[in-house]
């Protein structure tokens, strides 16, 4: 893997790549929905109703032609799941409170996440590319001290475009100062990692890690896959081999 390729630059996505965001979040999730149901003796399938909760915030979002995530919208989705189980009217800010609280509290990087970049960035600039709210975002990178592996960071809500707009990632390659051919972008997601780095001309790593919830997308083609970061060694031992 990585064969026959010069890397001197790596773009790495936060949600789910470096950071175990997705688990947070449904944590926050049930610990909110369970706050709001002690007093209702019912046994509730958190799992089920936590995957149906993301798929009514989902569309709220594509209804709306929201470009950024929006707290807002996640906040209305929460008001109606809660009521439509538990049957109550909850204040939202107050809801809300306790969701963050719980996913900030819970918030963990991958176990291999510190191990893989104190050792690619020995030989190599790093890049942080990130769709997301600029205090979520702030949070998770000032929570685990990751600010000292990055040449630099990009958030979406700070520079004005988010993955897959190739200007975000062509202002990932001007701050880094190589060729985009010189240049690999990591993530998670294929609609937003992917997509992206292909239309920007640099090359597309998929990590699809064994319980990732994206599917190939036909007619994608990342130029690399892997299942977990450490295999990113491979650009180290090509670089010193």
């Amino acid at each position: 893997m990585f064969n026959n390729i010069k890397i001197t630059g790596i773009l790495l996505d936060l949600d789910d790549t470096l950071v175990d965001s997705r688990s947070s979040w449904k944590q926050g999730f049930k610990d909110t929905f369970k706050y709001h149901s002690a007093n209702n003796s019912k046994d509730f399938d958190l799992e089920s109703i936590y995957i149906e909760y993301t798929k009514i915030v989902a569309k709220k979002h594509e209804e709306s032609n929201a470009s950024e995530w929006s707290d807002k919208l996640a906040q209305v989705g929460l008001s109606e799941i809660i009521k439509k189980y538990l049957k109550i009217e909850i204040n939202v800010e107050d809801a809300w409170i306790i969701f963050e609280k719980s996913w900030k509290k819970n918030i963990e990087l991958f176990s291999e996440t510190n191990q893989i970049l104190q050792s690619l960035c020995i030989n190599f600039k790093l890049g942080l590319v990130t769709n997301g709210l600029s205090e979520h975002q702030r949070y998770k990178i000032e929570k685990f001290d990751l600010a000292q592996y990055f040449q630099c960071i990009l958030i979406s809500e700070e520079i004005g475009s988010q993955k897959p707009d190739v200007a975000i990632f062509n202002e990932a390659t001007k701050k880094l100062s190589l060729p985009n051919n010189q240049i690999v972008h990591v993530g998670d997601n294929p609609s937003h990692d992917v997509i992206g780095a292909n239309q920007a001309g640099i090359y597309s790593c998929w990590l699809k890690r064994p319980k990732n919830w994206y599917r190939e997308i036909k007619d994608v083609e990342p130029n690399f896959i892997i299942s977990n970061l450490l295999e990113l060694e491979n650009l180290n031992k090509n670089r010193n081999g």
